[in-house]
C-alpha cells in the first residue's frame, strides 16, 4: 500500500434529517474532497447501501490527513463544530480509506451551467459557448472549492450580473471567501475594475490562480490571504458567499469594506438562518435591498446610507 492511499480518510455522519444542508456545508469547509448525501428514498432499493433510519440522512466525504494524529484531531474538530451548529449527530466515525475511484467519477456530473443572464460555467472537457453579450468561465476546481453550480453562487451571480448591467461605470469588487474565483471572474469580466478576491484558505487560492490562468486573467484579478478587516480601502460592491456563521464572525471587518452608497451582498444563508442575518447586518447605515431564495439557500442585498 502506498503512503499516498494510506493518507485517505473516508468520513461518515448519521444526523438528523433537518441538519444535513448545515452538516455537508461544514464538510466542505474542512476542505473534504467530496461529499455525498444518502437519504432513505434514494437508497431505498440499493442493496450494497446500508438502510438509513427514518428522519436521518447520511453523508460521507473524503479527507487527505498527513498523519492518524492529524485525523484524530480533525475527527475532534469536526464534533465540536456539529455541537457548536446544533447539528444532531448519530454517529460518526473515521477510517482510512484506499479505493479512491470517486476522485475522478464527480466530473461525470459537471456540466456547463448558465449562472446568471451573461456568465457560463464549465469545465475544460465540455465545449460550450458564451451567452450572447455575456462570458464564459472555464473551471477545473479539483474537488473542494467550488464549480458555480451551487444555488448560493447562482445567486450572487444573478445579483453581480444585474448591478454591473445598471452600472455604467466600473465598480470596484472584493470578493470576500473567493474560493475557485468564480465570482471575481464573472465581475472582471462584466466590467468590475478592480476585482479583489481574499480567502484564508491559501490551497484554495492556489486552485483561483490556476482557474485565472485558464481563462486567461491571471494578474487581471488581485488574490491573497488578507483578513477581511485588513483589507485596504472601501468596494462599491463586497461580495461575501460564507457560511451564516462566519459572516457573523467577520461582520466587523466585513462592514467597513463597503463604500458609501455600495452594495453588499451575503449569502451562504440557510432560510433558517435568514432572520438572525438580517437582525446582524441591517441597521448601522446598511439597509436592505432585497432578500432572494433558491432552494432553501437566501442572499441578501444590503445597500449602506450615503
Amino acid at each position: 500500500m502506498t503512503q499516498e492511499a494510506e493518507n485517505w480518510y473516508r468520513v461518515e455522519l448519521l444526523i438528523e434529517e433537518s441538519g444535513t444542508t448545515n452538516a455537508a456545508s461544514l464538510l466542505w469547509e474542512f476542505d473534504a474532497a467530496g461529499v455525498e448525501i444518502q437519504d432513505r428514498e434514494t437508497y431505498a432499493d440499493d442493496e450494497t447501501i446500508a438502510p438509513v433510519p427514518e428522519g436521518t440522512n447520511r453523508l460521507v466525504a473524503f479527507f487527505q490527513f498527513e498523519t492518524p494524529g492529524a485525523a484524530a484531531q480533525f475527527e475532534r474538530d469536526l464534533t465540536s463544530a456539529l455541537g457548536d451548529a446544533d447539528i444532531v449527530t448519530l454517529s460518526l466515525q473515521c477510517a482510512p480509506y484506499t479505493d479512491k475511484s470517486w476522485e475522478t467519477a464527480w466530473k461525470d456530473y459537471f456540466k456547463p451551467a448558465l449562472i446568471s443572464p451573461r456568465a457560463i460555467v464549465g469545465p475544460p472537457w465540455e465545449d460550450f459557448e458564451a451567452p450572447d453579450g455575456g462570458t464564459k468561465i472555464v473551471i477545473e476546481p479539483g474537488m473542494a472549492f467550488g464549480t458555480g453550480t451551487h444555488e448560493t453562487t447562482q445567486l450572487c451571480a444573478e445579483k453581480l450580473d444585474r448591478l454591473l448591467a445598471e452600472n455604467d461605470a466600473s465598480p470596484s469588487v472584493l470578493d470576500v471567501g473567493c474560493g475557485s474565483a468564480i465570482l471575481s471572474m464573472i465581475a472582471k469580466r462584466l466590467g468590475a475594475e478592480p476585482v479583489v478576491g481574499i480567502d484564508v484558505d491559501a490551497t484554495a487560492l492556489e486552485v483561483a490562480e490556476a482557474n485565472l490562468a485558464v481563462n486567461d486573467l491571471a494578474g487581471e484579478i488581485e488574490l491573497s490571504t488578507t483578513p477581511v478587516d485588513e483589507v485596504e480601502g472601501t468596494y462599491d460592491i463586497v461580495i461575501a458567499n460564507i457560511l451564516a456563521h462566519i459572516l457573523l464572525h467577520i461582520r466587523e471587518g466585513l462592514l467597513p469594506r463597503v463604500a458609501p452608497g455600495g452594495i453588499l451582498l451575503l449569502s451562504g444563508i440557510t432560510e433558517a438562518q435568514e432572520q438572525e442575518l438580517r437582525d446582524a447586518f441591517v441597521g448601522d447605515g446598511f439597509v436592505e435591498v432585497s432578500c432572494e431564495q433558491k432552494g432553501e439557500w437566501v442572499c441578501f442585498e444590503l445597500r449602506r446610507e450615503v
